[in-house]
């Protein structure tokens, strides 16, 4: 990607990068808490605030947490859950005057249970039974966010990813998308090196797929390419530290991740990553997807050759599916997991992909992952 800013003056200036329409007004600052805070007064909405924990340890983002209607998120000890929701929205509807904005503040995870509030406090069952796609649901409340980590892509896509009681899986539907997202990426400077990392990692997954994919729009290809670009930059130059022309970079590079979704679809990386997930209550969907992608070399050759390189640049250790409790007793289960990944195998392997996606085929990457 050409004339990428290095710095915040050029990113404040600089033309959206994104070509895929997107529904979400974006919104970029260099005082993201701030000019959240202003936009609630100055649009006289009743926020609740749904926010990462680890936060509180920010003074930066000391402001939010002086606000009585919040829910404090501990994305560090899972991805949220489908009982999230239900808990989350019955605080809100048991508060005394009604909110019309839900304001999800952290990573991806945190992002994602507040858009799954958002949308479900206008519908009346259990978060758990809205997880799948096409599913007729009214809008909820209004659903903004401020990233504090930069690669999920989740500040725009209409996707809330969820834990649910038998397996894990989006609520996918048009009014999961946020409508506003501020981006500033220097509230990124907090992040520790392993979660920079990681997302990053899985930032580039998520282009390198959609790159690759049989049914994605020659539109999102391009936003993908683009994202590739940004996140590799990121990832071979280093993320020991953090450095605003890289918090730049991964910024722009998960806006594109949430705008390639829109007309794209990623591939067998993720579907992978589906099942080791459902075996795995603390592992990372980040460093799910590097797993699966470290076991696809033969259908993802290069993706599998940058994924060893970057993890060597970075002096990171190459995960094991046993770091996470996950060994051989898990491989029917996560084949079984894989193979409802309809979707995500048709991406890869187009009309055809029932003739290759076959469940001897899954059962077989799974026992590569958990025999390495």
């Amino acid at each position: 990607m050409k004339n990428v800013p290095a710095d915040m003056e050029g990113f404040l200036s600089h033309q959206p990068w994104w070509r895929t329409g997107v529904p979400t007004e974006i919104i970029r600052s260099r005082e993201g808490v701030g000019e959240l805070l202003h936009r609630v007064k100055q649009v006289k909405k009743n926020p609740f605030f749904v926010v990462d924990s680890v936060l509180q340890d920010q003074p930066v983002f000391a402001p939010l947490f002086a606000h009585e209607a919040l829910f404090l998120f501990d994305a560090s000890a899972s991805e949220p859950k489908t009982g999230d929701v239900d808990t989350v929205v019955s605080i809100i509807k048991n508060r005394a005057k009604p909110h019309d904005v839900v304001v999800g503040i952290g990573g991806g995870g945190t992002m994602d249970l507040a858009k799954a509030v958002g949308i479900c406090l206008a519908n009346p069952d259990p978060a758990h039974t809205y997880q799948g796609y096409g599913l007729d649901m009214k809008k909820g409340a209004d659903i903004w966010v401020l990233p504090t980590l930069s690669g999920t892509g989740a500040e725009i896509t209409p996707i809330a990813v969820l834990r649910g009681p038998e397996k894990k899986l989006g609520i996918n539907n048009p009014y999961t998308a946020p409508s506003v997202a501020f981006i500033d990426p220097g509230l990124t400077s907090g992040v520790r090196k392993y979660n920079r990392f990681f997302t990053m990692m899985d930032c580039f997954f998520h282009h390198y797929e959609i790159t690759k994919s049989a049914t994605s729009s020659e539109t999102a290809v391009s936003d993908a390419l683009d994202g590739i670009s940004l996140s590799r930059d990121v990832l071979t130059s280093g993320v020991e530290e953090f450095r605003m022309d890289n918090a730049i970079r991964s910024a722009m590079a998960s806006v594109l991740g949430g705008s390639s979704t829109i007309g794209g679809r990623v591939g067998a990386a993720h579907a992978v990553s589906y099942g080791l997930s459902n075996s795995s209550p603390t592992l990372p969907h980040s460093v799910a997807v590097t797993l699966a992608m470290l076991s696809l070399g033969d259908l993802y050759p290069d993706g599998y050759e940058d994924t060893v390189s970057f993890l060597r640049i970075n002096g990171m250790d190459t995960p094991k599916a046993a770091d996470f409790g996950i060994g051989a007793g898990a491989v029917e289960k996560m084949t079984k997991t894989a193979l409802g990944m309809e979707k995500l195998w048709q991406s890869c392997f187009g009309v055809n992909w029932k003739e290759r996606a076959t469940e001897g085929y899954i059962r077989g990457i799974y026992e590569r992952i958990v025999s390495r």
